[in-house]
């Protein structure tokens, strides 16, 4: 998939248009810690704007300029430090790691064969004793579609990828979620070990 190529054309049947209902229960209940946080894929940024607060330093990642363009144009102001970087995630080299990653279906989105490669990336940017929240979507278990993305996922192949280096903590079903996604989507907390 050409994500720069669908945001240009303004083919983005997945933005949902405000951050999904599992992330603000996240922040509303206190779950999300303080410190640098990173949202790879973030698109038109609903994420970012959810998570700023003065305590955080909010890092979001996209390929798309034009995603950015959106983002700036809806949130010109936020609370605490918000950056919106045009870059890939899988050589995304920046100076120090995050406490945080929101991974809301990034994973589900990548082609199969980039998923060692998210996982590599992963240990890589997210500090140890830092946490790894991935929203998964679509979720089937037993997978049972090929067709993506958003490519089908579950859990146990999630922990697959990350068995190495994250202990997970909690997964649980999403109730609360954007309309059609009903009973389609697992969040999973992960901690990345020392």
């Amino acid at each position: 998939m050409d994500w720069r190529k669908t945001w240009r054309a303004g083919v983005t049947p997945w933005d949902a248009g405000t951050s999904p209902p599992a992330l603000r229960r996240l922040v509303d209940r206190g779950a999300v810690p303080s410190g640098r946080i990173l949202v790879p894929g973030c698109g038109t940024g609903y994420d970012l704007a959810t998570l700023a607060r003065t305590d955080r330093e909010v890092v979001g990642i996209d390929l798309s300029e034009d995603a950015r363009k959106a983002f700036v144009a809806a949130y010109p102001e936020l609370p605490g430090s918000v950056v919106y970087e045009v870059a890939d995630f899988f050589s995304y080299a920046p100076a120090r790691g995050f406490d945080f990653v929101w991974d809301y279906t990034f994973f589900c989105a990548l082609d199969p064969d980039q998923r060692t490669s998210w996982n590599q990336a992963m240990q890589r940017l997210v500090n140890p004793g830092g946490l790894l929240a991935t929203l998964l979507f679509p979720f089937e278990d037993p997978i049972s579609g090929t067709q993506g993305p958003p490519w089908p996922v579950n859990t146990a192949m999630v922990r697959s990828y990350v068995e190495d280096g994250f202990e997970e903590l909690k997964t649980t079903v999403v109730g609360r979620t954007h309309p059609g996604r009903e009973g389609k989507e697992r969040l999973v907390l992960w901690r990345r070990e020392a």
